[in-house]
């Protein structure tokens, strides 16, 4: 080992330094020139002034139509509406500027993570200062539980055992300094084991992380907006900017062509202003922000999803793509060997190491016992949590549960004298073991197949002791041992060679020990839901490219998982291998970023990532939908949208039903809201254009606030996930508003030219008085408009006709409470009142308009395949979950037969229940016919969406399919061995 430290800082620039064990670092001014040059060791914040912040409020459609609608109501002199509107402006921009500072205080969330202390040494003096008071060329004490502060480079010291998986997903620990990774630790790594001196190389954003988190600094320098709430505003900014043309049409109309100017130059700004008024959704954003931070509530406590960014929850119910991290999201990151697939070697060898063997009547049983024994008397008992020995250890404590004390009695005969630990040298560890019936001494070793065979491989090393297997003498038997090395690996297995040789004797190769990271009970019932809710679910690892397509295999994803650095071809041709692609293996944190947004800039689809690293950051903060999943770094959390509180991607499931089930209230809020403005605006105009009559402005103000105040509890309505991911297509949200506010302004113009013929007292036929203008007509006008809206809401949210689909008790109350308060103001309030059976009159005509409304809702649903697919079954899900379990107590242990006969047999069976329940269930619905199904849930199809790099990863990319079978096909084991096999 001596050698190898040598060897690695021989031509090193420090080498000096670290051979004569100088250690001064920097001096105090040296850091403070670095200082100026390099900056604080900490992603720099782009401040924004608070009064910039404030004033941005005061800037777009919606307050600026505000405004001008308090200066016109200034210079008419109308103070009442000028202060209610001047109300509305303050609010609103108070709402702006909450989630400007939300998105300021992440900012400084994420600039203050780096904030810890380590030992440097300053003046060749050993100082504890602050990480973000590093510069490079300072030196610092790297220990066991550090976290890498910045990129540095190994000086001297221990060999560090340094934990990657941040960066790279890999369960494994990297050594360094070695010779496959060289001397460089990035910034983000854990400090396993060992102590050492490093150099600082680069600092904040100049490191590789660093780069990434300035991108993600960008990424949130201002507010989130959700793609729905864009598409939102694009509608509302179409509808005011007609609204302004119809000002000044009405202004032209009323003040030069009848003379309004001279006559009643207040009535003709306030007739204008009532347009203005009735264009603008005034509580738009109120409601937006209730339905979100109760859909917020509900996702943390629910399904255990913690929301960072509101947009999120309108995002991911349009989700078209899932970019899923494998380790410890898909899998239980912890590696397991899997006890029916132990390869014993040769059969003679047994009766060299065990005298014993002789009595057993299952050889093949013993030889796989006496394998893991070795296994053991090679480990270190005491490095539970390591990821090769703990694997080990679990291995056996199964193997005794699973097949009784005959594994017990057999380790019972052996005792480890010592024990020379692993090193990415000689790449196995050596371990003395006393053979207690006749205190003979064992060499045991176990390691990289290749140096378990010949320590010679490779090249010679440093290793104490050296040997060539007997076996090896034996032609063809290395190249079998290869061989079955080879098929392990390529059906995603790393593999543990065991050696064992009496002292001074030559050494026996026992076999291999295959170990892999399983999938979680959930993941495969989980990614079939998914991609049956239209989601495209990609694999994107930094593991081993065979790795993460058996992983794929297991759990019924796309196997065409290509290398990270396909990623990187640029161009159109770069995206269009990302879009066909199943995922990507390998790959680098600016690749899980590409990946994002290639789908995001050529193919304008809403992408979805999950991740637990550092490497994952950048990506997640990208995505429309970044989601942190659970123990995820403090940089994962800071960068995603979303963070989940429990394991795997179960709650990602549950995420996707109840965004959807938000984005149906919030779609159908927003069609209400714009269906209400366009029937005021075509109404109103109407009236005046055709009518020559004007409500007055006080009649609009009440009719919007009424309308949207009462609006506030379809954050709780009922709804129902549609099937499909939810976009906010401009063309459908306009045509579906249109559809709903133009018969309503056809109903409000029937009522308004029936109400000479005895719907309202009072009211002359208009062949003799003309069409009715008086105060008491207009109180009819306002009390029918309002109450129509207000039922407008029952049809706007249900998917199929209105009485098919129970509103929240919440909705239904205020909608009926508001239409009272509506009734008992046009009856008792308001100059030349109604009377009762005028107002019940209006009711009954308003309820016969609901319906005649709805059927024209179904009409436009049917012609436009409008929510065609249906929606999601919350009850089968149920039965479906009830069926799996609970999460297996032994998740994550290695497999064995009675396991397989047990618990996972138990979840493969649930399974094909599951199955057969769905088609009982498909059976039963079609004898409804397809026509109910149209007039309660608007479907009109069955879902069936499968992404194209599945059916081609399923179909044409057969490479792990082979290997695996060989070796009895674990997918046997999964609950995605029925899922897949479908």
């Amino acid at each position: 080992m001596a050698d190898l430290k040598a060897g690695l800082v021989a031509n090193d620039k420090l080498a000096s330094m670290a051979v004569s064990k100088e250690r001064a670092g920097l001096t105090s001014a040296q850091a403070a020139q670095k200082m100026e040059e390099f900056g604080p060791n900490e992603i720099p914040a782009v401040e924004t002034p608070i009064w910039k912040i404030i004033l941005s409020q005061f800037v777009g459609a919606m307050p600026i139509m505000l405004e001008i609608s308090c200066i016109i109501s200034a210079l008419a002199g109308d103070w009442p509406d000028f202060f209610v509107i001047l109300a509305m402006v303050v609010v609103n921009a108070l709402l702006g500027f909450r989630e400007e500072m939300k998105a300021k205080n992440a900012l400084l969330e994420l600039t203050n993570q780096m904030e810890s202390t380590i030992t440097c040494v300053r003046d060749g003096t050993p100082n504890t200062i602050g990480v973000t008071q590093l510069v490079p060329g300072d030196v610092i004490h790297l220990r066991g539980g550090s976290l890498t502060p910045a990129d540095v480079e190994w000086m001297e010291g221990d060999v560090l055992s340094i934990d990657t998986a941040a960066l790279t997903g890999e369960p494994l620990p990297r050594k360094y300094p070695s010779d496959e990774y060289g001397k460089l630790i990035l910034s983000g790594t854990t400090v396993k084991q060992g102590e050492a001196y490093c150099i600082i190389r680069a600092t904040g954003i100049n490191t590789e992380i660093g780069a990434g988190q300035a991108d993600i600094m960008a990424d949130r320098a201002t507010a989130s907006v959700s793609v729905f709430e864009q598409k939102v505003m694009m509608v509302v900014n179409i509808v005011i900017s007609i609204a302004v043309l119809d000002a000044i049409l009405i202004v032209v109309v009323q003040g030069l062509l009848r003379g309004g100017w001279d006559t009643n130059f207040k009535g003709t700004l306030l007739t204008a202003l009532s347009i203005l008024i009735g264009a603008v959704p005034i509580a738009l954003p109120l409601v937006l922000q209730v339905t979100m931070a109760i859909g917020a509530y509900r996702m943390a406590t629910k399904h255990h999803a913690i929301v960072t960014r509101m947009s999120a929850l309108q995002d991911i119910a349009s989700m078209d793509v899932l970019c899923s991290d494998k380790t410890g999201t898909l899998t239980t990151a912890r590696m397991s060997i899997n006890l029916d697939m132990i390869w014993a070697a040769k059969d003679d060898v047994i009766d060299l190491i065990d005298p014993y063997a002789y009595r057993s009547q299952d050889r093949v049983a013993y030889q796989k016992q006496l394998l893991l024994v070795m296994g053991i008397m090679g480990s270190n008992a005491d490095k539970k949590d390591d990821a090769i020995d703990g694997a080990v250890l679990r291995a056996f404590d199964l193997m005794k549960k699973e097949q009784g004390d005959a594994p017990a009695t057999m380790k019972e005969g052996y005792k480890q004298l010592d024990l020379t630990g692993f090193n990415p040298e000689v790449k196995r560890t050596v371990a003395t073991v006393q053979r207690l019936y006749d205190s003979k001494k064992l060499i045991v070793a176990k390691g990289l197949a290749s140096k378990i065979l010949d320590t010679s491989s490779g090249g010679q090393d440093s290793g104490a002791l050296q040997w060539k297997c007997e076996e090896c003498e034996t032609e063809g038997f290395a190249e079998m041992v290869n061989k079955k090395d080879a098929e392990l690996s390529a059906a995603g297995y790393k593999t543990l060679a065991v050696a064992v040789g009496i002292e001074g004797e030559k050494m026996h190769f026992l076999g291999l020990l295959p170990m892999i990271d399983p999938p979680r009970f959930d993941t495969a019932i989980t990614v079939q839901r998914l991609m049956e809710a239209g989601v495209e679910v990609k694999m994107i690892t930094g593991d081993h490219l065979n790795i993460a397509i058996e992983t794929a295999r297991l759990v019924g994803m796309a196997t065409n998982i290509l290398p990270g650095e396909m990623t990187r071809e640029g161009g159109h041709t770069g995206d269009e291998i990302i879009k066909e692609s199943g995922g990507f293996a390998q790959v680098l944190p600016r690749d899980k970023r590409e990946c994002v947004l290639a789908l995001q800039r050529s193919y304008n689809l809403v992408v979805g990532m999950t991740g637990d690293g550092v490497n994952d950051a950048p990506a997640l903060s990208a995505a429309q939908c970044g989601i942190a999943v659970e123990d995820a770094t403090d940089a994962a959390k800071n960068a995603a949208a979303m963070i989940l509180t429990t394991e795997g991607l179960s709650a990602v499931f549950g995420a996707v039903v109840e965004s959807r089930k938000i984005f149906a209230r919030l779609f159908s809020y927003v069609s209400y809201r714009l269906a209400a403005t366009i029937q005021i605006l075509l109404y109103l105009s109407i009236l005046i254009y055709a009518f020559d009559c004007s409500l007055d402005p006080l009649y609009v103000i009440l009719l919007a606030l009424f309308n949207d105040v009462t609006m506030i509890p379809v954050a709780e309505d009922n709804q129902l996930a549609a099937a499909e991911p939810q976009h906010a297509e401009l063309g459908h949200l306009i045509g579906f508003s249109m559809t709903l506010g133009i018969f309503q302004s056809v109903a409000s113009l029937v009522f308004y030219l029936s109400m000479d013929m005895g719907l309202v007292k009072g009211i002359e036929s208009h062949l003799d008085a003309g069409w009715p203008k008086s105060v008491h007509a207009q109180n009819a006008i306002w009390l029918q408009v309002s109450i129509a809206a207000e039922f407008l809401i029952f049809s706007a949210r249900a998917p199929g006709l209105f009485f098919f689909s129970m509103p929240s008790h919440e909705l239904l109350i205020s909608t009926m409470l508001g239409n009272v308060i509506s009734t008992l103001l046009a009856i008792y309030a308001f100059d030349d009142p109604l009377d009762w059976d005028e107002a019940i009159t209006i009711w009954i005509f308003d309820i016969a308009a609901l319906f005649a409304v709805d059927i024209a809702k179904m009409a436009y649903k049917y012609i436009n395949s409008a929510d065609a697919a249906g929606i999601i079954d919350e009850d089968e899900i149920a039965r479906e979950d009830q069926q799996l379990g609970e999460k297996p107590h032994n998740e994550g242990e290695p497999v064995a037969p009675k396991d397989h006969a047990g618990s996972i047999r138990k979840q493969r069976e649930s399974v094909k229940l599951i199955g057969q329940m769905k088609n009982r269930g498909a059976s039963v619905k079609s004898q409804r016919g397809a026509s109910m199904k149209f007039l309660t849930h608007g479907q009109q199809r069955q879902t069936s969406i499968r992404s194209r790099s599945a059916v081609i990863g399923n179909k044409t990319h057969t490479r792990a399919a082979g290997p695996s079978q060989k070796f009895g096909d674990l997918r046997k084991r999964t609950p995605g061995s029925v899922i897949y096999q479908k």
